[in-house]
């Protein structure tokens, strides 16, 4: 009598170590991000740097641009969970550099030019992509689709933990100690986590069942065929125009607030650290808002959720500019005029500050969520990891080209200007909101 066949290896059961894993492994894809772009621009902002090249970090979004001509790679050889672990320690050891050469910059022992600290930051920016595609990668393949959604909000939310260690934590002991320590307990916690995960992390469904069927390895032909199918199918997918157009612009104004809100913030006279406490509070609420954002995905679906929470994320835009409008008295046009509006009497307190940040921040943790939920279902099966790092390249492209110039734009027009042509890019994704494919 012919034994039954066996089932294929089902995903890894949720429950606490579900919750435990999840969180930790996006807990180290949100620190390399913390610190390639929020930590480095306060280190520069710090510094002295003019806006137009505190800007300059978000070129170092071309990283994550362009890991989609890796991604196959990531699929092909190895297993998901190896390529993580190995990326947390080469992460790790990759911002021990980092912290040596900012002391040394920091102190006057070490060379005035800042390229050694610009080409770590760009080997740490390759790395931080290669781990976030086995990272997404793993976390599809483990989980349904069901399980994918109830825990965005944690994905989420554990990157926003990761963003207040950085933002918060780590720019503050940078900015009243030192940034030896800043970056040096960053390259630490990454060493520790991949010790961790090389202890904890279980096999995904995957890589179980490519050890049950004890798969031969393709040939040099059907390697070079799975990696033209990856791209070839998130193009052909439905509506695929649509798809693209909305991952450019979905938190594009979001990103450009981002970017100088550091440096009208220190142009107001907020120290390092007080950015730091200010941070806590506004990367607080953003885990906040992707946890309900989760939630209502899971309660309600996708499709009902998302056009909501978009229009949430676009209509807090605006709050930035109460804090750059009462600062600029009739007259002031551009940063030449600085003195005399950011020391204008009507400025904003820092709790009037606080309290914009965390609103805004609330309702930006909800459309992350939403983000990548959206972005999840449209990953074929065959091609999660490569389909997750195509989308979230193209994310990064509009983070890349609207960030690096954003300083000069500042500089020139002035933060009101500015922060309303940041509250105007958010109208395309609420026109294409409600085209988008939500299955």
């Amino acid at each position: 009598m012919t034994p039954d066949p066996q089932p294929p290896p089902r995903p890894v059961s949720e429950g606490a170590v579900t919750v435990a894993w999840t969180g930790s492994t996006y807990f180290a894809e949100g620190l390399p991000w913390s610190v390639l772009h929020q930590i480095a621009s306060e280190f520069f902002t710090a510094a002295g740097l003019p806006p137009s090249q505190v800007g300059y970090t978000s070129a170092l979004h071309l990283t994550s641009s362009l890991k989609f001509l890796w991604s196959p790679i990531v699929d092909l050889f190895g297993t998901l969970r190896r390529w993580l672990i190995a990326t947390q320690a080469l992460l790790g050891l990759l911002m021990g550099v980092l912290a040596v050469l900012a002391h040394d910059l920091a102190l006057g022992t070490g060379e005035k030019d800042t390229t050694f600290i610009w080409l770590t930051l760009i080997a740490i920016g390759v790395a931080s992509a290669t781990h976030d595609i086995a990272c997404d990668g793993y976390y599809m393949d483990a989980l349904d689709k069901d399980a994918q959604a109830r825990h965005a909000g944690t994905r989420v939310a554990a990157f926003r933990v990761a963003m207040l260690v950085g933002n918060s934590g780590l720019v503050y002991l940078g900015g009243r100690h030192s940034w030896l320590l800043g970056f040096g307990l960053a390259g630490g916690l990454m060493l520790i986590l991949a010790v961790v995960h090389r202890v904890l992390l279980p096999p995904s469904a995957g890589e179980r069942s490519r050890r049950a069927s004890k798969v031969p390895e393709r040939s040099g032909a059907e390697r070079a065929a799975h990696v033209r199918a990856s791209y070839l199918s998130f193009l052909r997918q439905d509506r695929a125009l649509v798809v693209v157009l909305f991952l450019l612009t979905y938190k594009l104004g979001d990103a450009l607030m981002f970017n100088m809100s550091k440096v009208m913030l220190r142009d107001l006279g907020v120290s390092t650290a007080e950015r730091g406490v200010i941070n806590g509070f506004g990367t607080g609420a953003s885990i906040l808002g992707a946890m309900l954002g989760g939630a209502w995905i899971a309660r309600s679906s996708l499709a009902r959720a998302v056009v909501p929470i978009t229009i949430l994320m676009c209509a807090t835009q605006p709050l930035y500019l109460l804090i750059a409008a009462p600062s600029l008295p009739m007259g002031a046009g551009n940063l030449a005029d600085a003195p005399a509006y950011f020391t204008a009497w009507m400025a904003p307190s820092l709790t009037a500050i606080t309290i914009i940040m965390i609103i805004e921040q609330l309702c930006g943790g909800m459309a992350v969520a939403a983000q990548m939920v959206f972005l999840m279902r449209r990953c074929h099966p065959d091609h999660k990891a490569a389909h997750f790092a195509f989308g979230t390249a193209i994310y990064a492209v509009s983070q890349m080209v609207t960030g690096t110039y954003s300083g000069w734009v500042y500089q020139a027009q002035g933060p009101l200007v500015y922060f309303a042509l940041a509250c105007v890019a958010c109208i395309p994704c609420l026109v294409l909101v409600r085209w988008i494919p939500t299955r």
